[in-house]
């Protein structure tokens, strides 16, 4: 996991999975899943979130590195 130069979360196709499974999203919503994220830290080197399922309030906590720029 990590956000690229422009603030975007990105995630492996496994990482992606595991977080479906984790906050227990049904396969039919993986397109438009109830999934809330909150910003819940931010430091030099990594960033730290919270995804939420809108629908049972199971949470997990997500730290992402930060991406400086590619020049």
């Amino acid at each position: 996991m990590h956000i690229d130069a422009d603030g975007n979360m990105e995630l492996s196709a496994e990482e992606n999975q595991r977080l479906m499974d984790q906050l227990e999203i049904d396969p039919e919503d993986y397109d438009d899943p109830p999934v809330e994220i909150e910003c819940t830290g931010m430091e030099e080197a990594a960033a730290t979130f919270r995804a939420t399922n809108t629908r049972t309030g199971k949470s997990v906590t997500l730290v992402f590195d930060m991406v400086g720029d590619e020049d």
